[in-house]
């Protein structure tokens, strides 16, 4: 038996273990396979695929409607190709290091495939790439549902326009085109209808995607709503299909601050999103420093955030309240169209508390105070991080009135501290509340005034939460941020 043979009878049984080697051209091994499922090589000669059958680079999965097939990647991703699709796998490459050689790219053709990463992508997250022919998709360690529709398809007695879509179950993804990018977080689509088109968020779940097949532990394949090996990581399944007699109906137009309301980012991004007015709609804060002194640093609502190639220097979130939260750093960033520093936050959540939601809140809560906040660190113009050292927000639900936003924030020898009070409808509107104070340890000394603005919108049912970004600039300096405050 050759050197090469005896790696593959190897992978072969040892494939829930797999060697961290370098694999030669072995990307991966078929775990499970239902119905028909062929491999197709390079110059196209066909064979069937079978539990065990290795998968190389340059080769393509290809099922008929009847069939699934889970492959378990060298790196420990798990695909799971759903029915009527085809995949080829353009590149891998995974030594056992995450030190930058580590890449993979998909060619998604038709249909779609769930995935699960690896570690390619957890450190360096360029390095896992999705081509189809009018979007590429990126991903920040996740379990994702990928999807390409050349024409129309049937889907739950409605009709799913063509193009790219992809469904984020747990962490981030990124759809990109010529016309620039979005990022989609959990429980969220994202969709692009050519590649001359922006990228959007869908304002729901299209059907379809209550058909895929989820990654499975031991054979049968099944579909994902049963998925009990992936049960408490999934998102929940919606049975909406997003199609208006024009088409797919899209959720904030070019773009919205946030993780899906700012921006969560990968390489690059936009983000759309929009506030509903029923209970459970979707928006996001931005907080962010004009370049070039344009203006006092500034926050914001729903506003359409293009990274340009700024890296996510953090992310995280809270998943009870479908809140996502992170910075792009670099001053790359652009905020509705204006050039940014140091670092654009963002905060979003697929939780919005609705407006009849607060009109309705009892009697018993007429006033509220919102405070221990979370989230991102703040920034200052130069990209360097602080600390928000407390920040509470008082609200009247009776006046709609939010009457004390109280900030203070450090980011090196400057402590910024400042309050503002105003209306909800300024609060989570364009203008936001105006926020006055000063800042102690500015360079030149003394205690310059500090002007700025700061946005907000509850989340949960009974506004339990409140997602907000503030921005605030005294002299030359200035600090921005977004939070997440508990009621």
């Amino acid at each position: 038996m050759s050197h090469q043979s005896t790696i593959r009878a190897l992978l072969v049984a040892c494939i829930t273990a797999w060697p961290a080697v370098a694999l030669s051209a072995v990307a991966g091994i078929f775990q499970f396979v239902a119905g028909e499922v062929q491999v197709l090589s390079v110059d196209g000669a066909a064979k069937p695929a079978r539990k065990g059958t290795p998968l190389s680079v340059g080769e393509t999965v290809q099922s008929e409607k009847s069939g699934t097939a889970q492959i378990k990647m060298g790196d420990g991703a798990v695909v799971v190709v759903q029915p009527g699709s085809r995949v080829t796998v353009v590149d891998f490459h995974y030594e056992g290091r995450e030190d930058g050689s580590e890449r993979v790219r998909y060619r998604l053709e038709r249909g779609g495939f769930r995935a699960i990463t690896g570690a390619i992508g957890r450190t360096n997250k360029d390095n896992y790439l999705i081509e189809t022919p009018i979007a590429q998709m990126g991903v920040r360690g996740t379990d994702h549902e990928s999807y390409y529709f050349a024409a129309p398809q049937e889907s739950n007695g409605g009709v799913a326009q063509p193009g790219v879509y992809n469904k984020v179950n747990v962490g981030l993804v990124f759809i990109r085109t010529d016309a620039g990018e979005v990022v989609v977080a959990p429980n969220q689509v994202g969709y692009a209808a050519s590649g001359r088109e922006m990228p959007a968020l869908l304002a729901g779940i299209p059907g379809f995607f209550n058909r895929t097949v989820g990654p499975q532990t031991r054979a049968p394949l099944r579909p994902s709503t049963g998925d009990a090996a992936l049960a408490d990581r999934a998102a929940p399944k919606v049975t909406q299909d997003v199609v208006t007699s024009g088409g797919v109906t899209l959720s904030g137009g070019t773009g919205s601050a946030g993780s899906g309301g700012a921006s969560t980012g990968s390489s690059g991004g936009s983000v759309g999103v929009g506030a509903t007015a029923a209970g459970g709609g979707t928006g996001g804060v931005v907080g962010f420093d004009p370049a070039g002194g344009a203006g006092a640093t500034r926050s914001g609502v729903n506003l359409a955030i293009v990274s340009n190639g700024a890296p996510l220097a953090n992310g995280g979130g809270d998943t009870a309240w479908g809140v996502n939260w992170g910075t792009w750093m670099g001053g790359l960033a652009t905020v509705a169209g204006n050039a940014t520093s140091g670092g654009t936050h963002f905060m979003n959540s697929t939780q919005l508390t609705s407006a009849a939601q607060l009109a309705a809140m009892p009697a018993t809560m007429v006033t509220a105070t919102y405070s221990s906040p979370v989230g991102p660190a703040p920034t200052n113009q130069a990209g360097a991080t602080g600390t928000i050292n407390s920040l509470s927000v008082g609200v009247n639900f009776g006046s709609q009135q939010v009457t004390g936003y109280n900030l203070n924030a450090t980011v090196g020898a400057a402590t910024f501290t400042a309050g503002g009070s105003g209306s909800f409808a300024q609060f989570g509107g364009a203008a936001g509340i105006p926020l006055n104070g000063s800042c102690s340890g500015c360079a030149g000394g003394g205690t310059p005034t500090a002007s700025g603005t700061a946005h907000g919108v509850f989340v949960g049912g009974a506004a339990e939460r409140m997602i907000t970004s503030f921005g605030l600039k005294a002299a030359s300096q200035s600090v921005s941020g977004a939070a997440l405050l508990s009621r």
